[in-house]
């Protein structure tokens, strides 16, 4: 059984006299020397200690350790001379040869381990060699080192002076890279600098020399300069430097970095990254970038693109306040920034941006709460924008207006009637991308105001009827409308052409007059009510089976009839319409149109169609079985069909075609809920004409049955994982599937599991049309799509952002790949799309340590290849 001694010794370096009384012992103080240590020392041992009072020394053998103040070390073996107060440690070799328990000196928060050590702890002074501590993530290792400790004085730091040292983020004995240096300087947790170094990778010295160099070793995030992430040569921008600039701790909860891309041949970006976030209060991150890119088109003609970019993203804790909120993401851009800059799958195929910021504010006791908001959708293909800024809504809940205080359990007839109101104000403005920030884009901007109040109610009838009237009123307010005009001038085109070398000059064609648009600036309201019924039930029909696995089948029917009434709001007593010549030629031709235009509120224009009494109609279905396993003896319940749909209405005030179309919708789900089939279908009692419009005439007098086919739209679409596949392949063979959290695990029992992680989607829509000749079906979408990430050993991964096949344009769907290589401290990898012909390869030091500057990239970007076309890159 090893035995630890622990010894707690005062050292005394004078000599004491004892005088003796004759009865009487008389007390002598005890006298200290100077060089005496303040504090007690403590020192102990695994195995032995041996002491040798001649020489005054103490041999500590086997995990010794020695403690004095707030300084320690331990070692595998240990000499303390009491008389010089010096400690020498060194470790010990095992049988084979390997040094183990090295020594390890700790003075507070400050540790480093070493070869060899000599400490005074009087004067508080070592020497080691080859030393190794780590500071803030850094390994520094030194072949011969003399340090001064502090030792428990606050107004000192710690230093230690290196010779021939490597500073490192490798955790290898042997790094596989660093900066290695002549001469440092060390302040433990705030400082290291060097002189004269150069950059050495797997112990082999690199002609990249630095004149002197200063590491920052404080704990938490400093201010300081960001190195380039990237050393770009492109053929179009020329030689540069990608994000390299400075980065602001500005607080403990504000992060903040201004980076740029710059490039010799005078293109440029600039870039303000920041993160923010509070414990229990909010959390966010914003992202604004500028671009200014000189490139030259196919005829070397040089142009400029200027792009802009904000991106947002706030979001409050729950536990921030009990009744208000902000909160949303922005994401705006110019000149398809994105797509410009970046080539990643996400950059490339999302065409459609959408920004949506409010501030939500709910009154605690009150029936309505009041939000005001920001939003913003964006085609980055057609290059439309549409912006709403402000946005305020203003809305109460259900509110019951003849319910009696004191809810009595008998409710009557007229308190289940419910009022809601929604008020709306906002200012619109539709343009494009590249007009956003001119100054004629601010006049487009139109205001207006919506009030929508509804009221409804719901009845039981008969037990099983349901009985729900409702009526509705909105009012718009707009500022400004619009006006036609008609100019009866005639105006004919020519064209000059040159006929066996004569030009001649012959018409081309003649306007017969023109449509003039102009905008009339003052209020008018816009309003808009409505009133109906509506009454369903619900059937049901089972039928139940004794064996086999199918042992029941259920259909839900859900018939509906209703009424619906709105006017006629081309009475020109309501002058929302007017009309407008459009030709000379026929001046009793006039064209309607609406004085509300196609801008803001666009959606609640009033209808053309004259005044409504529809009687509404439709049969709802759904339809399910019950399946017995014979593994474990249940029953369990599967949708067949989850909705199938038949909806159309007659208008009694139409004075023709009062039938309307007539629609199918059905929507399922196979395989277990892996495959989504939706479809939709239209049908029309009435004929058209030769130019596909609806007449009076119906298709049973024509041709013999009730309904003629307009559309139809059939699609599938699936997304699953191979891992998915291969769970339902083990239970058909009886094995249990492995559920796993996490991320799964590096393949090892074959090749089919190296594809876990690997996701397969599948999209198909078939569309059918009915036109006056024949009907006509074709395939509208046909793609597969595969994405996900290949681990093939534990170092290396294989990405696929997006490899896919389109089956009707018969072309790939920008497939992009990279490989990653882990390098234990280093990483390789190569990206490659094909479509646009851009790569890009690096070697560098993992991201985010000091040493992240050492990077060896080579990439070719969008603007390399955007005029070359092709298919590659290489």
């Amino acid at each position: 059984m090893k035995a630890k001694t622990k010894i707690t010794i005062l050292l005394v370096f004078c000599a004491i006299g004892l005088k003796a009384q004759d009865t009487i012992p008389l007390q002598v103080p005890v006298r200290l020397s100077s060089d005496a240590p303040e504090e007690p020392i403590e020192y102990g041992a695994r195995d032995s200690m041996v002491w040798n009072l001649e020489d005054r020394k103490i041999f500590l053998y086997g995990a010794t350790t020695v403690k004095y103040t707030s300084i320690s070390l331990a070692a595998g073996f240990s000499e303390f001379d009491w008389s010089s107060n010096l400690v020498h440690a060194t470790g010990i070799a095992d049988s084979t040869g390997r040094m183990t328990e090295k020594p390890k000196f700790s003075d507070g928060s400050n540790e480093f381990e070493a070869r060899e050590m000599r400490y005074n702890y009087l004067t508080h002074k070592g020497t080691i060699l080859q030393a190794s501590t780590i500071q803030n993530n850094l390994y520094v290792i030194g072949e011969k080192a003399k340090f001064f400790s502090a030792g428990g004085d606050t107004t000192k730091s710690d230093i230690i002076y290196n010779q021939n040292a490597i500073f490192t983020t490798c955790d290898q004995e042997v790094p596989h890279f660093g900066v290695r240096s002549t001469k440092q300087k060390v302040i433990p947790n705030k400082l290291a600098v060097i002189g004269p170094s150069h950059i050495e990778v797997m112990g082999v010295p690199t002609p990249l020399w630095l004149p002197f160099g200063f590491f920052p070793l404080k704990s938490g995030k400093q201010t300081g300069l960001l190195f380039p992430r990237n050393y770009e040569n492109s053929d179009a921008w020329g030689f540069g430097l990608r994000n390299i600039g400075w980065y602001f701790p500005i607080s403990d909860n504000f992060n903040l970095q201004v980076t740029g891309d710059v490039y010799l041949k005078g293109s440029y970006r600039l870039r303000t990254v920041g993160s923010y976030a509070k414990r229990y209060k909010y959390r966010g991150n914003f992202t604004l970038e500028y671009g200014n890119l000189r490139t030259e088109d196919a005829l070397a003609t040089p142009f400029r693109t200027e792009t802009f970019s904000v991106q947002l993203a706030h979001n409050q804790d729950s536990k921030a306040h009990p009744s208000r909120s902000i909160g949303g993401s922005i994401n705006l851009q110019t000149n398809n920034a994105q797509s410009v800059n970046y080539n990643d799958v996400d950059a490339v195929l999302n065409t459609v941006l959408r920004s949506n910021f409010t501030y939500n504010e709910r009154f605690p006791g009150k029936p309505y709460n009041l939000s005001v908001g920001f939003q913003h959708t964006q085609n980055t293909k057609t290059r439309k924008m549409t912006i709403n800024f402000p946005t305020f809504n203003f809305q109460t809940q259900t509110i019951y207006p003849f319910k009696r205080k004191g809810a009595p359990s008998q409710q009557r007839w007229y308190e289940k009637f419910a009022i809601t109101y929604r008020g709306e104000a906002k200012a619109e403005l539709q343009t494009t991308d590249t007009t956003l920030f001119r100054a004629e884009t601010l006049e487009d901007i139109q205001y207006g105001a919506r009030h929508k109040v509804g009221t409804n109610a719901s009845f039981k009838f008969f037990k099983y009827f349901n009985f729900t009237p409702r009526a509705n009123y909105d009012e718009v307010w707009f500022l400004e409308t619009s006006q036609k005009t008609f100019d009866p001038s005639i105006v004919v085109l020519y064209d000059t052409i040159v006929v066996e070398g004569e030009t001649q000059i012959i018409p081309r064609d003649t306007i017969y007059g023109t449509v003039l648009d102009s905008t009339v600036f003052g209020f008018k309201p816009l309003r808009k009510f409505d009133a109906g019924f509506n009454v369903d039930t619900k059937l049901f029909g089972t039928v139940l089976f004794r064996k086999g696995p199918l042992r029941g089948l259920r259909h839900t029917m859900t018939p509906s009839i209703g009424f619906n009434f709105s006017p006629d709001y081309t009475n020109p007593a309501w002058g929302y319409f007017k009309s407008v010549q459009q030709d000379v030629r026929f001046p009793d031709s006039l064209v309607d149109y609406t004085i509300f235009g196609e801008g803001l509120y666009a959606g609640d224009r009033p209808s053309a169609t004259g005044r409504q009494m529809a009687l509404t109609y439709g049969i709802g279905n759904f339809f399910e079985a019950k399946m017995f396993s014979k593994r474990d003896s249940t029953t369990k319940n599967v949708r067949i069909i989850r909705s199938l749909g038949i909806n159309g209405n007659y208008n009694f005030a139409a004075d023709s075609l009062r039938f309307s179309p007539i629609s199918i919708n059905a929507n399922t789900a196979l395989f277990k809920d892996v495959v989504s089939v939706l479809f939709n279908s239209s049908w029309d009692p009435y004929e058209v004409d030769a130019k596909n419009r609806r007449i009076d005439r119906f298709v049973w007098d024509t041709r013999g049955r009730p309904l003629r086919f307009v559309d139809a739209r059939l699609s599938l679409s699936t997304s699953l994982t191979v891992k998915t596949i291969r769970g339902w392949f083990d239970r058909e063979k009886g094995k249990t599937p492995i559920i796993q959290a996490g991320p799964a695990p590096v393949a090892s029992n074959g090749f089919w599991e190296l594809l876990d992680r690997f996701n397969i989607r599948y999209n198909l829509v078939i569309q059918g049309r009915g036109l006056t000749d024949k009907d006509t079906i074709f395939l509208a979408t046909n793609t597969i799509t595969f994405n996900g990430s290949v681990p093939l050993t534990p170092n290396w991964d294989v990405q696929v952002g997006s490899m896919g096949y389109d089956f009707v344009r018969k072309d790939f769907t920008y497939p992009s790949l990279s490989v990653a290589r882990d390098l234990h401290c280093w990483e390789m990898g190569v990206s490659w799309q094909p479509t646009r012909s851009t790569y890009a390869f690096f070697i560098r030091v993992d991201p985010g340590s000091v040493f992240d500057f050492i990077n060896l990239p080579y990439q070719k970007g969008n603007q390399d290849t955007i005029f070359s076309g092709g298919f590659g890159g290489f």
